[in-house]
């Protein structure tokens, strides 16, 4: 039969290993890209000369990442390029130099980034 002292010595040795799993799990993460870029995709393409209404709306992209992950078997677009070249999305206005567009497909949310 267990002595208190052992029973003690394995909660010890649990909390310890609890503590440790879960350090090791708390990885630092980049901030996501959204954070990056604050300002609305509309107003910063405004700012480069785009016309906002030459840009897709959040509807439109959810529907374009939808129709091709269901016409992929649930494989993800690389980019908002693909999108485009497979006929998903209308093409998009083309951008300054040192300018990209990015698209967060969990979000359906295009942003314009610096490269």
């Amino acid at each position: 039969m267990p002595t208190f002292r052992t029973l003690a010595k394995a909660k010890r040795i649990g909390l310890l290993l609890a503590v440790g799993v879960s350090l090791c799990a708390c990885k630092k993460r980049s901030a996501p890209v959204e954070a990056m870029s604050k300002v609305p995709i509309k107003e910063a393409a405004s700012a480069i000369g785009i016309q906002p209404s030459d840009l897709p709306d959040h509807q439109a992209l959810y529907d374009a990442i939808t129709k091709y992950m269901t016409a992929n078997q649930g494989r993800a677009a690389k980019d908002v390029d693909e999108l485009v070249q497979k006929g998903f999305l209308k093409p998009l206005p083309p951008l300054p130099s040192g300018k990209r567009y990015h698209l967060d497909q969990r979000a359906a949310v295009l942003s314009i980034l610096d490269k």
